[in-house]
């Protein structure tokens, strides 16, 4: 786009001003997805545009760049940035957040209220015609319905290492059980889930959040496992269904090809066109019953060719989901 360049510079800016660490070129190749060259470009940019850039390399020989100032331009609110703040609101109430939610909501008033009254009177209509004019945005299907103290407390004790005792009854075995819990992060799906593992267990396993009835924090605190990483963890699941991740490689026929370019069904995919003009998709992830409902949605126009035995697998799940749950998983590939 004709000013993307010029956003993401600011943005970089904004970045290395309010950072105390300060920003890695890693960072940066990561954040705007861009190659080494091009980060120590956009990196020696915003050092000349940014007054007092100060760089410091740590123990391990990684160079970091912050700015002790940042020109007043580059933090001034426009009526757009409440707005989009007041429509992430939104977003997270539609996803059983209603707490940070909140938070967001109270950052916007913060935000406009420490705006003067010139600002106030030109702004107020402008933002009043972007609501309206965006709409309410909702996340369409079901969810389920989660109590705002849950996720408070669960996060509380993330943050703090403290093991959580539950009162929980899980999707198969429905009768209340007392668990006591050692909480490492959330993964948000159609259903949320707390990751954790059970004390004296190395395992970590999920959780389902309506599946607590009630929860407390213990007196008890908990060795964090340091190599953990959400990111890195989330990546091995299609979904939320706990699996052995596999390699999978769909194939997208030409027709549906530039559709089926536009998603992300993977962060770590990689995509490649055949001469015809179809769409090969290759990820890494266990989860294969929530892949066949995704892959549902496409009908004929995907074809699975790694693992061959793709739907058997998840024809297996499902299964065991059926006798051990004595419920109906549907099956919509007719």
């Amino acid at each position: 786009m004709r000013y993307e360049k010029s956003e993401r510079l600011l943005r970089l800016c904004l970045m290395m001003s309010g950072s105390h660490q300060g920003i890695s070129l890693g960072r940066i190749m990561e954040e705007f997805e861009v190659s080494r060259k091009t980060a120590e470009r956009m990196r020696d940019a915003a050092v000349r545009l940014l007054p007092n850039v100060i760089e410091r390399t740590d123990e391990t020989g990684v160079k970091y760049w912050r700015s002790e100032e940042t020109p007043r331009a580059m933090v001034e609110i426009a009526p757009q940035d409440i707005v989009e703040l007041q429509l992430a609101a939104d977003l997270l109430d539609g996803t059983n957040r209603g707490h940070s939610a909140t938070v967001l909501r109270n950052i916007a008033d913060r935000l406009a209220a420490r705006q003067p009254d010139k600002w106030l009177r030109r702004a107020e209509p402008d933002m009043e015609m972007m609501l309206e004019s965006e709409g309410l945005a909702h996340r369409v299907g079901p969810r389920v319905r989660i109590m705002d103290d849950t996720f408070r407390l669960i996060r509380s004790a993330i943050l703090s290492t403290r093991v959580l005792r539950l009162t929980y009854s899980g999707r198969l075995n429905r009768d209340e059980r007392e668990l006591l819990i050692e909480p490492y992060g959330l993964l948000y799906a159609t259903r949320p889930y707390l990751i954790g593992k059970v004390p004296g267990k190395s395992d970590l396993r999920h959780f389902r959040l309506q599946g607590i009835s009630a929860a407390a924090l213990s007196d008890t605190s908990f060795l964090r496992d340091e190599s953990f990483d959400l990111d890195t963890y989330r990546r091995q699941f299609f979904g939320s269904f706990r699996e052995p991740p596999f390699e999978c490689v769909w194939k997208f026929n030409p027709a549906a090809a530039e559709d089926a370019a536009e998603y992300i069904f993977h962060p770590d995919q990689k995509t490649e066109r055949t001469t015809d003009g179809a769409l090969i998709v290759r990820f890494r992830a266990g989860g294969a019953l929530e892949m066949s409902w995704h892959l549902q949605t496409w009908g004929d126009a995907v074809e699975v060719l790694e693992p061959f035995d793709f739907w058997q697998r998840a024809a297996a799940s499902r299964s065991f989901l059926v006798q051990a749950g004595g419920v109906e998983v549907p099956d919509n590939r007719n």
